[in-house]
């Protein structure tokens, strides 16, 4: 053996116990963090005007068992905002008390982000590509603490949405078609904008599992065709159209409205500025994001995990009424970010946190953070991320990366439970 080759297994030797100690440093945190939220998750449901979000299922869910309209003005600021066939979903959660029934489903969201980080492991790194990194997955859950602070005050079904769409990519990759059909079709149920994930079942070609999909949501109506027969059904459909055209305009522009249609709104009608725009130009401010979305994926060519993960940011950052909670869809490409290691990627990373912990009402007071939000900080922070990405990707495959020692590398483009290259 050479003397630089003795030289070269001294530091290995020497690294492999600093390694360990990372790694295990890096899991302790990843399950404090998880032991602190799953505290937060039961703590919240305990209070009786927490989970507010997640009480309007559970109200939705009495009044169809009921058969009794699902959609009232007398509801006000809460409505129900969501497709009737929704409402059946949450009958086994209307049995329980209020207070259970927010506390499980609290519960089952931070199950659902431990499920979304085994699901996005990166695959075994090849030539060029960096390795796993145990760290990624606390640094992308400490930055997004914020987002899942929301998550949990208001009950809110994003994580679980998030899971359901991981599932449903995983499946198709290796070949699966009516259980991804039927995970996507539950996403798409509890929050319809999930329905853009579809852009990745289209530039994969998995025909089958949107074709499941569809079949999954026909046979998802059923129920409430049943309880409200045809007519019935039909005139829940109208008063949602109604509802949502009543109640979405006066929310895009105001502050917690953080998606980036709302850049390009003022800009199609100047008047609505600070105001409530007009159907139109929320359509108009709409597409333009998704064209411009669409046209830089088309332009960076993304692996598999990478369009994920862009996908997922994007069915957030493309709507309207994206708010703060939301972004916790953006797990998947933060990981990515944080596990590349590279310092432009780290500070993206940190720059999230610093947004989502600064531009609160406990650090700027009530007035002062209406007024930082109006500048739409959560819509610039991610769409910064999107842009870095999205250079990367085209530039390299993948998002950068370094390697341990320091090297140049990127992250491998497909996940681990992926089996298509």
């Amino acid at each position: 053996m050479t003397s630089s080759s003795q030289s070269a297994s001294v530091l290995s030797e020497a690294s492999a116990p600093a390694n360990d100690l990372s790694t295990k440093s890096a899991r302790w945190l990843w399950w404090l963090v998880l032991a602190v939220l799953m505290v937060a998750a039961i703590a919240v449901g305990q209070h009786p005007r927490r989970g507010a979000d997640f009480r309007v299922y559970l109200t939705a869910a009495e009044r169809f068992i009921e058969g009794t309209a699902l959609y009232r003005i007398s509801d006000g600021t809460m409505p129900f905002k969501y497709a009737p066939i929704t409402a059946p979903l949450f009958i086994p959660f209307s049995f329980l008390p209020p207070r259970l029934a927010v506390a499980l489903w609290n519960v089952g969201s931070i199950l659902s982000l431990i499920g979304v980080a085994r699901f996005t492991r990166r695959s075994a790194h090849g030539a060029g590509e960096a390795d796993a990194w145990d760290w990624g997955p606390p640094l992308a859950t400490i930055a997004l603490l914020p987002a899942l602070t929301f998550e949990l005050f208001y009950g809110q079904v994003d994580v679980v949405m998030l899971l359901l769409v991981v599932i449903s990519a995983m499946g198709a990759e290796r070949g699966q078609v009516w259980r991804p059909g039927a995970a996507f079709a539950l996403a798409f149920l509890l929050k319809p904008p999930a329905a853009f994930v579809g852009l990745f079942f289209l530039w994969r070609r998995h025909w089958r599992v949107i074709g499941a999909t569809a079949a999954f949501g026909i046979a998802l109506s059923l129920p409430t065709l049943a309880r409200y027969g045809w007519d019935g059904t039909l005139t829940q459909f109208q008063l949602w159209s109604e509802t949502l055209a009543r109640t979405t305009p006066p929310w895009v522009l105001q502050s917690n409205a953080q998606g980036l249609p709302t850049l390009f709104i003022p800009i199609i009608e100047p008047a609505s500025f600070g105001g409530t725009p007009s159907s139109f130009a929320i359509s108009m401010g709409q597409l333009v994001a998704i064209a411009l979305f669409v046209a830089a994926l088309l332009w960076a060519r993304p692996g598999p995990a990478d369009l994920l993960a862009l996908c997922c940011l994007g069915v957030t950052l493309l709507s309207p009424l994206a708010w703060r909670a939301n972004f916790v869809l953006a797990w998947p490409l933060v990981r990515a970010a944080a596990e590349g290691r590279s310092r432009f990627n780290l500070s993206l990373v940190a720059m999230i946190a610093l947004v989502g912990v600064v531009v609160s009402d406990a650090t700027l007071g009530t007035e002062l953070s209406r007024e930082v939000l109006m500048l739409r900080p959560f819509t610039l922070v991610y769409s910064a991320l999107l842009i870095a990405m999205l250079w990367q990707i085209r530039r390299q495959g993948a998002p950068r990366a370094t390697t341990p020692g320091g090297t140049l590398a990127r992250l491998p483009r497909t996940l681990s439970s992926m089996q298509s290259p």
